[in-house]
């Protein structure tokens, strides 16, 4: 079996991943497991005390209401996770792994419904046997769900960009632009760029030079657009202006907070 992966993303970026194995899945779906069934045991105690309190007409409409919810909740667990957390369920956070594309991208809306759709096949005859088998029998480890929605488990905290040395020179970087020069700040909002995002910018930067003006213009948009979309950004965008805002902006949070931990550290 495979231990790493090199996906060469649609930009020609090449990424390092570490897949995660059986073991470290199994341990994340377990805490996901856990609670998740605390969750609908405490949902199922407040439903059945309010059927109590309602009597019998109010109570049966709010104890098949209380049943739809519950089943959602059970269903749309990792959906809803990982949509909202980059890939991450709480069980995957705890773990340090996280689902993504083949290709290397976040996963959208479908692919996380097709993968935990599929945790039906995969539970079969019992306790993941069908999704165990198949993890077995591929090399990236993937289980039904995967397969289907094209989808891998990997690493976070061992995600590293190929393209980018630690000896690289810090020149290839964009210089801080000044606040007032900046057109796209108002609606900029660094929290939002996920580390996989931040990686591809940098990545972005260190190879512009190299690339034409064309490849220049493709690339920035490939990258800038998915975030300016989640960023609410409006009107006109110059994607490599605004990756350069958008590095500035990070970058300057970034020694903001090294800062007051500096100043904390002293006092």
């Amino acid at each position: 079996m495979n231990d790493h992966l090199s996906v060469e993303t649609p930009e020609q970026i090449n990424i390092n991943y570490q897949i995660a194995g059986i073991g470290s899945r199994f341990f994340a779906a377990l805490l996901d497991t856990l609670l998740l069934g605390l969750i609908v045991i405490i949902g199922a105690y407040v439903n059945e005390n309010f059927i109590e309190e309602l009597g019998d007409f109010f109570g049966n409409w709010l104890g098949a209401i209380g049943g739809i919810v519950i089943f959602a909740i059970f269903w749309g667990y990792f959906m809803v996770f990982e949509l909202t957390t980059n890939g991450q369920s709480p069980g995957k956070l705890a773990l340090g792994l996280r689902v993504i594309k083949e290709g290397g991208y976040p996963i959208n809306f479908a692919d996380s419904a097709i993968r935990n759709l599929m945790r039906i096949v995969d539970f079969l005859p019992f306790c993941y046997g069908a999704g165990l088998l198949v993890m077995l029998l591929n090399q990236n480890w993937q289980r039904l769900g995967d397969l289907a929605a094209g989808t891998l488990v990997v690493r976070t905290t061992q995600t590293k960009l190929r393209n980018m040395r630690s000896n690289e020179s810090q020149n290839t970087l964009p210089n801080s632009i000044a606040t007032q020069e900046m057109i796209y700040a108002a609606w900029i909002k660094p929290m939002l760029v996920t580390e996989h995002e931040w990686n591809l910018i940098l990545d972005y930067f260190h190879r512009h030079a190299e690339l034409t003006a064309i490849r220049q213009l493709e690339l920035s948009r490939t990258i800038g657009k998915p975030i300016a979309e989640k960023m609410e950004g409006k009107g006109s965008i110059n994607y490599h202006k605004f990756l350069m805002e958008v590095y500035t902006l990070k970058t300057s949070e970034h020694a903001k907070v090294v800062e007051v931990s500096t100043k904390k550290e002293k006092l």
